[in-house]
């Protein structure tokens, strides 16, 4: 039956298999721009509705900065305090603790 097919189709003319091949790419492009916005859709969602999904923690990143090629020093902000931490060659170590400052969101 596959023969036959084929054969039907080479018989035909190329404006009617290049109509016929343009049908079927146009639908898998709609097909493709459907699924993407499914994914979109759903990642909306589950940033929306499903609770902890984006939301800030306790801890927050105030600052950091490098100060040698695997070391830095960062501000971390945890319950109205800031830690000031040095963090390098795999430990952190507590370089001073500070309230936080007033009027900075």
């Amino acid at each position: 039956m596959s023969r036959f097919w084929l054969a039907g189709m080479l018989a035909a003319s190329p404006s009617a298999w290049a109509a016929d091949t343009g049908n079927g790419v146009a639908g898998m492009l709609v097909s493709l721009v459907l699924i993407l916005g499914l994914f979109v859709l759903a990642a909306w969602l589950v940033k929306r509705y499903v609770p902890q999904v984006g939301k800030a923690g306790p801890v927050r990143v105030v600052g950091a900065t490098m100060v040698g090629p695997r070391e830095r020093v960062v501000v971390v902000e945890v319950e109205n305090t800031w830690l000031v931490l040095g963090v390098g060659g795999g430990q952190v170590r507590t370089l001073h603790t500070l309230p936080k400052p007033e009027g900075i969101e």
